[in-house]
């Protein structure tokens, strides 16, 4: 069988913390798929223009503060976004392309890479960001989706009032964890940190954490710089120290995003969505601690019992909860296996892709069913501890893709 599929994404010119996530499911398709992987940079065009008088020193920032301005006056004159990304022309043609992008506005960048629609017979996208609240004001970005054939998002609750939006199917599709790096199966270490906390938290809860850190013997790792302002240096280094601390980590927070009082409340509107933290912290083995999302999604994917431990954003007794899981260590050694393992069973990007496959009628590639046997033997030595699990990287050798930056 051979298809030439092509990946492509914005998160090269965006480097804010959360976009390691595309970075992520890109990689695992491309390795799956043996795929071109295309994510340029930013497209640093005042510095061709203005290198005498800019900044030696700090050349990106610039160019990133003068789009964001940019942004602001289209947005104010009605207009879109301005696209970011330099630009990229394809060379061969394709059978399939598949566009990761983070909202509705990333679509600009699409018309960056030249001619990619005409270059590729099937086109599908996966969006992470998309709320109810804001279809309206969005709506000139959504229209972009017609020229997709498929379209897969986060964010199920805005499928119905879509049809509106863009004439393209659109279906649910969870996000996902690389197993492979989250598993605290392959190299077992101790879980020496109490608590870990990152992104948006619970006020309340934080100070209750902060307490008990200054009080005891208890570590508790937390942000001390504005998650907005965060730039990563290499994608691939963020997401191996957030896996590494997440599997040395007891107990993990993970609050729904309509729980919190934050910047976003009105966006978020209390929509219920799956986020993220959920399929980091369940992977690595910790004990989740916060609020589940009340929708479908969660039961369907955590369908395991105190895949989180209930604690209320205004709770003032997280201790006690702490002391109480403390207390009974078989219940906690059962809910960190059982979070681990279902992870390696379920919520790999390799399944996320797999299922993108079978929506579009498409045949996995061999590499798919290596990555998820491999993840299967894992699970299965975990639930059998007794057994020599597998090594870091055994049969599971994939040929580098190709990274174009045009």
């Amino acid at each position: 069988m051979k298809r030439r599929t092509l990946v492509a994404s914005e998160f090269n010119a965006k480097d804010r913390a959360h976009f390691a996530l595309a970075y992520e499911f890109c990689r695992i398709v491309a390795e799956c798929e043996d795929a071109d992987l295309i994510a340029p940079g930013i497209d640093n065009y005042l510095t061709r223009r203005f290198h005498a008088i800019l900044p030696k020193h700090d050349p990106h920032n610039v160019q990133r503060d003068f789009n964001r301005l940019t942004s602001a006056i289209r947005k104010g004159l009605g207009l879109r976004n301005a696209p970011t990304m330099e630009h990229v022309r394809l060379t061969q043609d394709y059978d399939l392309f598949f566009f990761v992008a983070w909202s509705p506005q990333s679509l600009v960048e699409l018309s960056r890479i030249h001619d990619w629609r005409g270059r590729c017979k099937v086109a599908v996208a996966y969006l992470f960001e998309l709320w109810s609240s804001t279809l309206e004001q969005d709506r000139q970005y959504l229209k972009l989706l017609d020229q997709f054939d498929h379209v897969f998002l986060l964010h199920s609750a805005c499928l119905p009032r879509l049809p509106q939006y863009t004439r393209t199917p659109c279906s649910f599709l969870a996000t996902g964890v690389d197993g492979l790096i989250s598993t605290p199966y392959l190299s077992p270490v101790k879980r020496v940190v109490d608590v870990y906390s990152y992104g948006n938290r619970a006020a309340k809860i934080h100070r209750q954490l902060l307490n008990l850190a200054q009080d005891r013997d208890f570590f508790y790792l937390y942000d001390t710089l504005a998650s907005t302002d965060s730039r990563v240096r290499d994608w691939h280094e963020h997401r191996l120290l957030l896996a590494n601390i997440i599997r040395r980590t007891r107990y993990f927070m993970a609050f729904s995003p309509a729980a919190l009082a934050n910047s976003k409340s009105v966006t978020v509107a209390g929509e219920q969505v799956l986020p993220a933290r959920l399929f980091e912290g369940a992977a690595g083995g910790a004990v989740m601690l916060g609020t589940a999302p009340q929708c479908a999604e969660f039961g369907e994917h955590f369908d395991w019992q105190d895949a989180v431990i209930e604690v209320s954003p205004d709770s003032s007794s997280v201790a006690d909860v702490i002391g109480e899981l403390d207390a009974n260590p078989r219940r906690t050694e059962l809910l960190r296996r059982t979070n681990a393992v279902r992870c390696l069973e379920m919520h790999d990007w390799v399944y996320r892709w797999e299922h993108i496959l079978v929506t579009i009628g498409m045949e996995p590639f061999p590499r798919l069913h290596i990555r998820k046997s491999l993840l299967g033997q894992i699970a299965a030595d975990a639930m059998a501890p007794r057994r020599s699990g597998p090594k870091a990287g055994t049969a599971f050798g994939f040929g580098a893709q190709t990274v174009l930056k045009q």
